[in-house]
């Protein structure tokens, strides 16, 4: 097993708790910022796959690749962070309209449609 040099950055929450335990969402101040799950049926089952969000931001100035597939799944939520760093220092400072998007936030600073 490789040993994890990293610390997550952003909050991560179950994407689904009742049905998936490998699959998680990444949300900084609210915002979706990506994803990552466990492969459970292609050829590379096993491996995690990552994705890049922030679709909440639409002029968010995304980063290439914005998927991926690692072995390890702290090596995939690096990725989505490491990602979402890269389009942050692009883009700038998030504008208002985006929290107008996002919505209300719960106590725990996520999405209220989240917790629904």
């Amino acid at each position: 097993m490789t040993e994890r040099p990293w610390k997550r950055k952003y909050r991560w929450v179950l994407t689904t708790p009742e049905l998936a335990k490998e699959d998680w969402s990444a949300f900084h101040d609210g915002l979706y910022i990506g994803r990552i799950s466990r492969d459970q049926t292609s050829l590379k089952r096993g491996t995690f796959m990552w994705n890049g969000g922030c679709a909440d931001w639409p002029t968010f100035q995304r980063v290439f690749p914005q998927t991926g597939r690692t072995i390890e799944a702290w090596e995939a939520a690096k990725a989505v962070e490491d990602w979402y760093d890269a389009g942050l220092a692009r883009s700038g400072e998030r504008p208002d309209f985006v929290a107008q998007r996002i919505g209300p936030l719960d106590a725990d600073g996520l999405p209220r449609w989240l917790r629904a």
